[in-house]
């Protein structure tokens, strides 16, 4: 080979050797990575017989302060519940006034009649016998006892309509009550005692008790007792209505709640903790825990106070835990609307 070739092979050796470095770093690179799909995000609320179940692992209950507690097994008197309010009891004291005035008026015209009627028999024997005595002042004497006795039936005319008009507002005992032949209910006339007209269910189902019992405000629970039925209505709910006498505590006015025995013998059930209740749609809810993760919500059918909570004899049963911290974060995590893939991805190009 000349010395002009062997110059120029060794000008090309360099760069044969870059190419080729170039060629094989190419050829060995990797293809570019495509982003792998959004794995579907897992839903925490899920439906078995109609039930929604809300599940959430130990951890997030932790961090979260859900709190439950076991159910216990008790018994109590079933009630049921009725509605009343408490009865002005000023136009009774006004008809005590009324039947009063009226029974002094009976004793006036009744001592009128007395007088009148001795006058007139003693002129009627005096003229009988021929005694100086005309036959005018005779008559004059039958005259006025006759108007003495007009006078006594007027009164007693009115002192029965003022009865009567008891009886008809109040009843028979609290009209025996004005005319003083009855002072067991003097209390409700001196502001001691105080009178609930209590309308029961309309289907009859509960006859009138001798007792109920009704919140009495700052005295707590109260105990009204039977006094008779009413002769008036109520003027908003409708049924049977019952006349109760109890302890003064109440406005007069005020609407009263009143709970009615249904049964001698108590019912067995359960307590549901009033922090166990939440309140959704208007009604009350409990959530129950099954397992270690699930969560039911169940409607606590019976929202009559007992025992710092509500007794239940259905839906619930003794030794299931109720969640009695943290209700309202599951009740949220029930009404979240469900997360999809897409929405999980934040990545644009999720969309294509």
């Amino acid at each position: 080979m000349s010395t002009l070739g062997k110059r120029l092979l060794l000008a090309l050796v360099p760069t044969a050797t870059a190419a080729l470095i170039a060629w094989g770093w190419l050829s060995y690179q990797p293809a570019p990575s495509v982003a792998a799909p959004a794995a579907a995000p897992i839903s925490r609320v899920s439906s078995e017989n109609g039930l929604t179940i809300v599940t959430l692992d130990e951890a997030t209950q932790k961090r979260s302060g859900i709190a439950t507690d076991a159910l216990t097994a008790t018994k109590r008197q079933l009630n049921e519940t009725a509605y009343g309010s408490v009865l002005d009891l000023q136009p009774l004291i006004d008809l005590q006034t009324r039947y009063r005035a009226a029974a002094a008026d009976v004793a006036s015209a009744q001592a009128a009649l007395d007088a009148s009627s001795q006058e007139a028999e003693r002129n009627r024997v005096l003229f009988k016998d021929h005694i100086n005595i005309s036959q005018k002042a005779m008559q004059a004497a039958q005259a006025a006892w006759s108007a003495d006795q007009a006078k006594l039936q007027s009164a007693e005319a009115n002192l029965e309509g003022v009865h009567a008009s008891a009886r008809q507002q109040f009843g028979p005992p609290l009209a025996s009550l004005i005319a003083g032949k009855d002072t067991a209910f003097a209390a409700l006339l001196d502001g001691q005692d105080m009178m609930l007209r209590i309308v029961l269910p309309i289907d009859g189902s509960t006859s009138a008790p001798d007792r109920i019992t009704f919140d009495g405000g700052t005295r707590g629970q109260l105990t009204g007792r039977l006094v008779s039925a009413s002769p008036q209505s109520d003027p908003i709910a409708e049924g049977p209505t019952f006349l109760y006498r109890a302890p003064a505590s109440l406005p007069v006015g005020s609407k009263v709640i009143a709970r009615l025995p249904v049964s001698q013998q108590p019912a067995p059930g359960v307590v549901i903790p009033r922090t166990a209740v939440l309140w959704f749609g208007g009604l009350p809810w409990a959530y129950v825990q099954q397992g270690k993760e699930r969560f039911v919500r169940r409607l606590v059918n019976d929202q009559s106070p007992y025992d710092g909570g509500y007794f239940v004899d259905a839906g619930f049963e003794a030794g299931e835990r109720v969640v009695t911290r943290g209700a309202q974060l599951l009740l949220s995590e029930e009404q979240r609307p469900p997360v999809t893939a897409a929405a999980a991805c934040k990545d644009p190009e999720c969309d294509d």
